[in-house]
């Protein structure tokens, strides 16, 4: 179905063959249209010849409206000293990129619109070799911005020196120069990133030329590998795109943790290798976060909701839990044991696993809350499958899996499930399938609609209220009473301060407790 939206877009565009102007669908909204405008005003009074280059041209291409107003502009030199001006007249952020390659950023807000222009110099002595030193053809497209302001919705002439709206028609992820990826080694992920998002091939000259540069990863800034890689989960084509990393070697050189589990065999339950697993894990990932089709349809808004929401700007769950799902296993290699009757084992593995993921994502240099979240989901992507095997999930059991993750628990629960229906592939038993997601979704139906009364109920009697009743000192005491409550009353053994109370003072009247 996505192939065919795509396609049928770009049947949509037409082409004038006498004035080479392209017909397109691009909502632009009228801030960025006013910022552009001021943009131009202020280049013109400056006597500075101002160009859109990039991704905002293919997007306008595509008729793909963006999800985030990032604007690429080109001038002959002097990019910071003139992004910096620019700025202050349009009473933006100013914020500096890279000294050496002449380039800023100026990121303004108008009607609660963000908008980011980036402003880069020429990388050589015309436009035209600036564009041929881009990444790929399908961003080494330019418009004069005076021209683009005339006709925003159908922008002519479009510079185009390296053929590519014709990598646009073929649908095609096409390098600039045969240097490309030596020059800039993140391109690698960057081809696989356009490739996902716009559900483009990639053209077969690529990766040969990516062969020869992937050692060079291990420069790269761990900052930019984790915004290229958590944009492709973003997408629901990131299988693709990680199986084709995988192949080239760049999951070997930017994760040397996966390295071990690559032909690890995991005996009769599993149908891939330990590494097979886990990149199939993301394809499984893949399939459900697109629309979540296969659960009930009362679950499906909540969890889409709760899946794109962003812990970091840009950065969501839905791409937290694709990065988790790959990680998932990543300790089963050195826990791997078989025992005489050729069985084999790997007691321990996700304790293991959360601490090479630990150090993962401290590498990806990701902040502490999707840290965190990615760590815990690895450490606790078992429990989901011990809880779907009981005959009946308690209120106790529910409450405790809750009070361990707190709001990572969905994302722990959709992790185990990529994770169970990667394992036996075509040996599934639908049985097991339909009772396992059963047992799911009693889960995510107490935290997105009993929240209060199994997951966090409202505290029933506060510590000062109990130190005054009981006579107590503030103390650990204080907490772990307060948690016994909690647990009874999500149990739903209590109900009011009263039998509260009463809980407290029979757990002091226990053994080895003291006020």
């Amino acid at each position: 179905m996505a192939q065919r939206n795509i396609s049928s877009r770009l049947m949509r565009t037409r082409y004038n063959t006498k004035h080479q102007s392209l017909m397109t669908q691009m909502s632009i909204p009228s801030p960025v249209l006013s910022t552009l405008s001021d943009v131009h005003a202020y280049a013109h009074a400056q006597r500075v010849a101002c160009y859109l280059v990039g991704g905002m041209i293919r997007d306008q291409l595509l008729g793909r409206t963006p999800a985030y107003w990032n604007v690429d502009l080109a001038v002959a030199r002097d990019a910071i000293e003139f992004a910096r001006a620019l700025a202050t007249h349009l009473h933006g952020a100013f914020v500096p990129l890279d000294e050496q390659e002449d380039c800023a950023r100026i990121v303004v807000t108008r009607e609660s619109q963000r908008i980011e222009l980036d402003v880069s110099a020429f990388r050589g002595p015309t436009l035209e070799d600036d564009l041929r030193h881009r990444d790929f053809t399908i961003n080494a497209m330019a418009v004069a911005l005076e021209d683009w302001l005339r006709q925003p919705h159908d922008p002519q002439p479009v510079i185009d020196p390296l053929k590519g709206r014709a990598a646009l028609t073929h649908r095609q992820v096409v390098a600039c120069f045969p240097g490309t990826f030596d020059e800039d080694p993140v391109r690698i992920f960057r081809a696989f990133r356009f490739a996902s998002q716009l559900d483009f091939t990639i053209d077969p000259a690529i990766p040969p030329l990516i062969t020869r540069a992937v050692a060079l990863l291990s420069r790269v800034s761990g900052e930019r590998i984790r915004d290229e890689l958590l944009a492709i989960f973003e997408t629901d084509r990131a299988h693709p795109a990680i199986q084709a990393l995988n192949a080239v070697g760049a999951l070997d050189v930017v994760f040397p943790e996966l390295i071990p589990g690559r032909g690890l065999e995991q005996g009769g339950y599993h149908h891939l290798d330990v590494l097979g697993h886990q990149v199939e894990t993301v394809a499984q990932a893949d399939r459900f976060l697109a629309e979540f089709a296969e659960f009930s349809a009362p679950l499906r808004q909540p969890m889409a909701t709760y899946c794109a929401e962003q812990l970091v700007e840009r950065r969501s769950r839905k791409s937290l839990i694709k990065l988790a799902g790959l990680l998932h296993d990543v300790g089963k290699p050195a826990r791997r044991t078989v025992e005489p009757d050729g069985e084999i084992w790997f007691l321990g593995h996700e304790h293991t696993g959360a601490e090479l993921a630990t150090n993962i994502v401290e590498r990806l240099r990701l902040s502490n809350r999707e840290g965190e979240m990615v760590c815990q989901l690895v450490l606790h992507h078992l429990r989901p499958g011990f809880l779907s095997r009981e005959p009946v999930v308690t209120r106790r059991a529910m409450y405790r899996f809750f009070k361990e993750l707190g709001d990572n628990g969905p994302a722990c629960l959709l992790t185990w499930w990529a994770d169970r229906m990667a394992t036996r592939g075509p040996q599934s038993r639908l049985d097991q399938i339909d009772q396992q997601r059963a047992r799911l979704e009693e889960l995510l139906n107490a935290y997105f609609f009993k929240a209060d009364e199994v997951v966090k109920p409202p505290r029933l009697i506060g510590g000062h209220q109990l130190m005054t009743a009981l006579h107590l000192q503030p103390g650990p005491l204080i907490g772990e009473l307060l948690g016994a409550i909690e647990e009874a009353q999500a149990e739903g053994r209590i109900h009011s301060p009263e039998e509260a109370l009463a809980l407290a003072r029979e757990r002091l009247k226990a053994p080895g407790q003291t006020a």
